[in-house]
């Protein structure tokens, strides 16, 4: 392959990072015309046309076109071709979630790489398979590998690939909770593509960091950066990108509890990825709309959208994709109070979860099989189940997971009535919590666990203390203008208040509490709200608006069977009702 061939495809190499699609394709078919009978060429306009279509999630074409390029460059007698080739069938498999699969693509790859010394593509298979370990949340051996690769690629001076490597190390960082490091990673990795002019990459970062804003609770710039990277994607008339921009929005709405808003961008990302076959997408979509039908507590209309991804990673064989909706699933139904088939979509997913070994999705598996032992009032094994995902998290360094997990384990002994060993194990989720600040998202968590602190300070009578710790957990959730937070906070003041005999206050908190549950469409939190004030006017001896306040609740209660409501966070207990 001469200088001026190698020069070509590299030109239309940088055309398809600028996602330049329809012109880079047009370029490879005049090329392939042109060089009819030159295998090592043909194997290498293959593999660009493959990342093409991998570009653009089209995995099963893409993986045909690089099996293709294995076939050309193997009858050519092309090693670094057949390398190529299986480097990157490696990334649609693990993408896949087929991960023994990938690792085997990889290690080939990697032998014939170090063999030919070809350095930049052996640093591409340590990021590749770094990623996995990543995602697999084996920290250590993902950072070791994104260092080879970040070391070799400095050397021998490719930018772009540097750039990417950067990437990586800002997601690891990501995964970790370390969102200085990920931003600080991030932002190198974009002034790299800025100067490699690798738009795609530059959309791609501010999409990164618009993530760990939203991570952070900054969710104003997190929407400006989510904005940049959709007027970019935009541009290059990118529009599975542009429909993974709207997904991201749409999270930073439902981090908001705005339910509404979140939904109009979920369905415009379904809208696009549907128009285009993009079915991952389009799975993922059906997942996240499914995800705010639960928030609402919408269960069937959740689980309908819940089995149309399921439906879809089926049939890709996207076996991580499959476990979590699996988990979506036993969520569920163990909201619907079937126990049983709840705890049978579990296990499918911890199944799925052990083969990949994902230890984060295992430890996530194990704390929805505590959750579901819990609600049937099993407290042993939900004991059991929240002790085996702690020591997971753990294991692999998750201190937010871990805290979460003590958290967990309080819930249940004050379930239990043992309000003594419920403090001890809450208040070493609440140390955890304050030990990592915001860096670890843990916002969410700290306010869930003040809540939770504030409802056994109820149970034991100190109703001083009870009012402190949700003032505290009010306060954070105003910070991150958590409506649902807000709201079942105002319902716990108010239930204090109540039970302390300031009755006056104790309606003014619920009535906060009901406008917003009203508002957001949470049937549940309204039900609970109705029955509280009712509760409070029987006190009162106001028999005619008890009666009332006690019909709205009935009706409620009517239309939809009401199973263990709970705090707008997964983990927390429910307020209770006196």
């Amino acid at each position: 392959m001469n200088d001026s061939v190698e020069k070509r495809l590299k030109e239309i190499d940088s055309a398809i990072n600028r996602g330049e699609y329809k012109k880079a394709s047009s370029h490879l078919h005049r090329m392939a015309s042109d060089r009819q009978g030159e295998k090592d060429v043909l194997a290498e306009i293959t593999l660009l046309s493959g990342k093409i279509a991998d570009t653009q999630s089209k995995y099963s074409v893409a993986l045909d076109l690089y099996n293709q390029a294995l076939k050309e460059a193997l009858s050519a007698g092309y090693d670094i071709g057949y390398g190529k080739s299986l480097r990157r069938i490696g990334a649609v498999y693990s993408k896949k979630g087929k991960y023994t699969e990938a690792f085997k693509c990889f290690g080939d790859a990697l032998t014939i790489f170090k063999k030919k010394a070809y350095r930049l593509e052996e640093g591409c298979v340590y990021n590749n398979v770094g990623t996995i370990h990543a995602i697999q949340g084996k920290t250590d051996e993902a950072m070791a590998l994104f260092k080879k690769a970040l070391q070799i690629h400095k050397k021998i001076g490719e930018r772009l690939e540097v750039g990417h490597d950067y990437n990586s190390f800002g997601i690891l960082y990501k995964f970790q909770g370390e969102y200085k490091k990920a931003m600080e990673y991030y932002h190198k990795a974009l002034e790299i593509y800025q100067e490699e002019q690798y738009r795609l990459g530059e959309g791609t970062i501010c999409a990164n960091i618009g993530n760990v804003l939203s991570k952070r609770g900054d969710y104003t710039t997190a929407l400006e950066y989510h904005k940049k990277a959709l007027s970019t994607h935009r541009r290059l008339h990118n529009r599975i990108w542009e429909g993974n921009d709207y997904t991201n929005i749409g999270n930073i709405y439902n981090i908001q509890t705005d339910y509404k808003n979140a939904i109009h961008y979920y369905e415009k990302a379904l809208r696009i990825h549907a128009s285009l076959g993009h079915r991952l997408g389009e799975g993922n979509d059906y997942a996240n709309i499914g995800t705010i039908y639960a928030e609402m507590n919408r269960y069937d209309k959740a689980l309908e959208y819940f089995q149309k991804a399921l439906k879809i990673h089926r049939a890709l064989k996207n076996r991580l994709g499959e476990g979590s909706d699996y988990s979506n699933i036993g969520n569920i139904y163990g909201h619907k109070g079937m126990y049983r088939k709840a705890l049978e979509f579990h296990h499918k997913s911890l199944k799925i979860h052990e083969e990949l070994n994902s230890l984060i999705g295992i430890g996530s598996v194990y704390t929805n099989i505590g959750n579901t032992y819990c609600h049937q009032g099993d407290y042993e094994k939900a004991l059991e189940s929240h002790q085996k995902a702690r020591r997971i998290q753990h294991g692999v360094g998750n201190k937010l997971g871990e805290g979460n997990a003590f958290a967990n384990i309080g819930n249940i002994y004050s379930s239990k009535g043992d309000f003594e060993t419920a403090l001890k194990h809450q208040e070493l989720a609440l140390d955890i919590f304050k030990g990592i600040g915001n860096k670890s998202g843990s916002q969410t968590a700290l306010a869930n666990i003040q809540a939770s602190l504030g409802n056994i300070y109820n149970n034991r009578g100190e109703y001083k203390k009870a009012l402190d710790f949700l003032f505290n957990s009010l306060e954070i959730y105003k910070g991150m203008e958590n409506k649902l937070g807000i709201g079942n906070v105002c319902a716990q003041i108010g239930t204090v208040y109540s039970n302390q005999g300031d009755y006056k206050r104790g309606l003014q908190f619920l009535a906060r509490a009901l406008a917003l549950h009203t508002k957001l469409g949470i049937r549940k939190g309204m039900e609970l709200d109705y029955l509280s004030i009712g509760n409070i006017y029987i006190k009162c001896g106001e028999y005619k608006k008890a009666l009332d306040f006690n019909k709205k609740a009935f009706k409620l209660h009517s239309s939809g069977t009401i199973h263990d409501y709970q705090k707008g966070q997964k983990g927390q207990k429910g307020r209770d009702r006196k």
